[in-house]
């Protein structure tokens, strides 16, 4: 048992130095000593789950992956559609749709009242990953596209890394006083909170400024969580502006 255990060790500490797992995949080799975010998805999918409206809800959940929240909404009756470009929680789970696919390349034939992109969106159109197809602006067009599959009522709960605007391909995009304000837009802020992570120790909750300064860092980010609305323009106002 010792001898499998440290063999175990061994292994773990090795494909964290080298990224050997990865390799064999034939995916990207993750950076030397790994990525610094553990903890990042509990923290995301605990409060997304805390909040979900309770009632009959329609729900999408966009790059659903294999997490909890698909299993939840189920639990609190929602009818669910879950997108994503794999397919591994549909072998899991029944009781929703699963569409495996591109988001921005996908039809829908009604609105939502939640729509959850969770810790997916800054992924959008990077490739080397996933099999996505290489769109600078992909995130910001499924920003867009949710936009329209929302009712004024509707809730959408976001999360993506914040700190200085970059782009790390092909891994995911850091979201700061340039581009979150692009992603943002169209929506009102219902609420929204921000953590950081102490280096390899835990996550705690900080203010806005304070996530949005974190250094470029591929191996970290900060974390920005929001519930949002669709924004109603005043249609009083929008007449007037014409005239």
């Amino acid at each position: 048992m010792a001898i499998g255990t440290s063999i175990g060790s061994v292994a773990r500490a090795m494909d964290v130095r080298f990224g050997l797992r990865a390799w064999l995949r034939g995916e990207p080799r993750p950076p030397a000593g790994g990525f610094d975010l553990d903890g990042e998805k509990l923290l995301d999918w605990g409060w997304i789950c805390a909040n979900l409206p309770r009632g009959s809800n329609m729900a999408l959940d966009i790059g659903c992956g294999e997490s909890p929240i698909v299993a939840t909404m189920l639990a609190l009756g929602y009818k669910v559609v879950g997108v994503d470009l794999a397919n591994r929680l549909a072998h899991q789970i029944a009781g929703y749709k699963h569409i495996q696919g591109d988001f921005n390349q996908l039809t829908f034939d009604t609105n939502f009242d939640v729509i959850v992109a969770c810790s997916s969106i800054e992924h959008f159109g990077l490739s080397g990953r996933y099999g996505s197809e290489e769109d600078p602006s992909a995130d910001l067009k499924a920003s867009q596209k949710i936009g329209r599959l929302m009712s004024p009522n509707s809730l959408l709960f976001l999360t993506v890394p914040v700190g200085r605007d970059v782009t790390h391909k092909p891994w995911h995009r850091v979201y700061g006083d340039k581009r979150l304000p692009q992603l943002l837009e169209g929506y009102e802020i219902v609420r929204e909170r921000f953590f950081d992570k102490e280096p390899w120790g835990p996550w705690r909750e900080v203010t806005r400024d304070f996530a949005l300064a974190h250094p470029v860092d591929l191996r970290s980010y900060a974390l920005g969580q929001w519930t949002l609305r669709k924004t109603i323009v005043n249609s009083i106002y929008s007449t007037n502006y014409a005239r």
